[in-house]
């Protein structure tokens, strides 16, 4: 016996298998085959369950007979070696203690494994903030995640009746159209903002970051603009400026006295902002947690997934990469408990239609964004002047409820999308009370 193997222990455990159906049932509630040091016993441990899958009596002439058909007999030592093992276990009441003795040594196991992977992997080289996430999830694959207290749907529908008086824990979008069709952004969820290029999904995203720092900080990843950039948008839809004044530096008195007014209500704003034009899923993902440090988090926004950086060394198509961004993206929501608004380009299908609307197969790079999402929303505009035009937020899936299409009137000029009938004055005022 030594800490990572104990084979009297596997002995004990296939014995009471195959003596007791009781004893199969409590065994695979602990251990799987791979937590068996021994080949021979991982065998035997499989042989063991595809027999009782079958509805066939377990015992070692049952298992004698399956491991001589598929000519497995004489890796394991012979069909004297099945009567060995039963022999060698005390009784079948002591399955789940055995048990436990092979899923730990099987956790040193591992853990040494992993341990020698990342001392590898650190020698090597490379970047170090992917080196260490690695290794968090090399050390996380050692464990089985436990299937927690098995309880019925009786036992646990009264816990779900008094949530019914709770009010949903989700923040409400700044657009009353929109929250009509999804309720607001939840904890935990992928959402999705698509369009072609210029039709104003960075707009639609920092007014989405704007709204969510009422309820904590946001996390605003802008792969495409610099921090400068976002600002002169976010002033000019704060403060219903010109963008052509700010970008051109061509502010008049009144401009400028809007600015002062409001420059002291801006140290409040906890919208942090990574303009990094080439980073990885580490980066955002420590990125989020410096920023939840500081304050909780209350979302995260990527503007947008296809700009994202494949880390030195990895060769995979662009459209799998992607693809393991959208499923990265779907961890870190889960994990951090927070909504994540991912922006994504469009293919150019929509521009070959008659009515240029795009559809959920027009996401580009990667079909794995769709499937990742709880929410797809695609951005449609038909412009009706030079400042205003119509913006149509196509609610394409939406995994909590129906779907449908949530009107806007787009205020370019001042970076802004509002809800039909409200103008941008209505809308100061509003924030301002």
């Amino acid at each position: 016996m030594s800490d990572i193997h104990d084979n009297a222990a596997e002995q004990s455990v296939l014995g009471a298998m195959l003596l007791s159906r009781e004893a199969i049932l409590d065994v695979t509630e602990l251990v799987s085959g791979g937590d068996f040091y021994r080949p021979d016993h991982e065998t035997i441990f499989r042989t063991i369950l595809a027999t009782h899958a079958a509805g066939k009596p377990v015992d070692p002439v049952t298992v004698s007979d399956a491991l001589t058909t598929s000519g497995e007999i004489s890796q394991i030592g012979g069909h004297a070696y099945l009567h060995t093992i039963t022999q060698a276990v005390p009784t079948p009441a002591t399955a789940t203690y055995y048990a436990d003795i092979v899923a730990r040594s099987a956790t040193r196991r591992r853990l040494i494994a992993a341990g020698k992977q990342i001392s590898t992997m650190a020698a090597a080289g490379g970047d170090e903030a992917e080196l260490v996430e690695i290794a968090r999830r090399a050390i996380d694959q050692t464990t089985k995640a436990t299937t927690g207290t098995v309880q019925s749907f009786g036992e646990t529908i009264d816990l779900m009746i008094d949530s019914l008086d709770e009010d949903i824990n989700h923040h409400p979008s700044p657009w009353k159209a929109l929250n009509d069709i999804i309720g607001g952004f939840r904890p935990g969820a992928v959402y999705v903002v698509a369009a072609r290029p210029s039709v104003g999904k960075s707009v639609v995203a920092l007014q989405i970051a704007k709204g969510l720092t009422r309820y904590g900080s946001v996390a605003f990843n802008s792969l495409e603009m610099s921090r400068n950039d976002v600002q002169i948008r976010a002033v000019a839809s704060d403060l219903n400026i010109d963008m052509t004044h700010l970008i051109e530096r061509k502010l008049n008195t009144t401009d400028w006295a809007k600015i002062r007014d409001r420059r002291a209500a801006w140290d409040n704003v906890p919208l942090y902002i990574d303009d990094r034009s080439s980073v990885t899923i580490t980066d955002i993902k420590r990125f989020a947690r410096s920023v939840n440090r500081r304050r909780p988090l209350a979302g995260i926004v990527v503007d947008y997934l296809q700009l994202m950086a494949q880390p030195q060394g990895d060769r995979r198509p662009r459209h799998e990469f992607v693809a393991d961004m959208s499923r990265q993206l779907k961890i870190l929501a889960m994990d951090m408990q927070v909504p994540v608004i991912a922006l994504s380009q469009l293919n150019r299908s929509s521009e070959q239609r008659q009515d240029k609307r795009p559809e959920l197969s027009d996401l580009r790079e990667s079909g794995a964004i769709e499937q990742d999402a709880d929410v797809v929303i695609l951005l449609h505009r038909e412009i009706m002047g030079e400042n205003r035009g119509d913006l149509a937020l196509l609610v394409a899936k939406n995994q909590h409820g129906a779907t449908n299409v949530a009107e806007l009137t787009f205020w370019g000029h001042y970076s802004k999308a509002l809800d039909k009938g409200i103008s941008p004055q209505a809308d100061i005022r509003a924030h301002a009370s």
